[in-house]
């Protein structure tokens, strides 16, 4: 009996489904249409995404001085405070670097001289390009500098070399 009664009810309502509901239904899909399409066009808030954008610490710098050919190496396994050189290469193609060290690092210090690599509030920033591995640098003050991009072990490394008059500085950088 009762099954009886609940195919009498659905077939009712199946007649009645479309007499009454139709408009509703097409309005309701109409709409659900329009949303949809409203959020795939919709522009999504934040900065564009670029394979290489993101957080690197330093985590070696070699200095070579010209003249006399001796160099230098100085790691964070050695010295830990060397990481806290970061660099943040952003999506919109500004880049910020700073020392966030509450310290000045000190990589060596003997009675005559001492190395520092990282001093507290020291900062710069300008904006950066890729093409293919390399990344241009332009800093604010207009000067230039390039990286090369590389993966090694999985991860994103970045290696600067700059030239100066009495050195050969590389540094090594491993995005976060």
């Amino acid at each position: 009996m009762a099954l009886k009664y609940w195919k009498a009810i659905l077939n009712n309502s199946i007649r009645l489904f479309p007499a009454f509901m139709k408009k509703q239904i097409y309005f309701l899909s109409l709409a659900t249409v329009a949303l949809l399409a409203g959020n795939a066009c919709k522009k999504e808030k934040g900065e564009p995404v670029n394979a290489y954008a993101g957080k690197y610490s330093l985590i070696s710098e070699t200095n070579i001085n010209i003249t006399t050919g001796h160099s230098d190496t100085y790691t964070n396994v050695v010295s830990p405070c060397i990481s806290d050189n970061q660099t943040t290469l952003k999506g919109d193609g500004t880049w910020t670097a700073a020392y966030v060290g509450a310290e000045d690092c000190y990589v060596s210090r003997t009675d005559n001289s001492y190395t520092i690599i990282g001093q507290k509030g020291a900062s710069a920033s300008g904006s950066w390009v890729q093409s293919g591995n390399r990344i241009k640098f332009t800093l604010s003050n207009k000067s230039v500098s390039y990286g090369v991009v590389s993966n090694v072990g999985g991860k994103v490394q970045l290696t600067f070399k700059d030239t100066s008059q009495y050195f050969i500085s590389t540094s090594v950088l491993m995005k976060q």
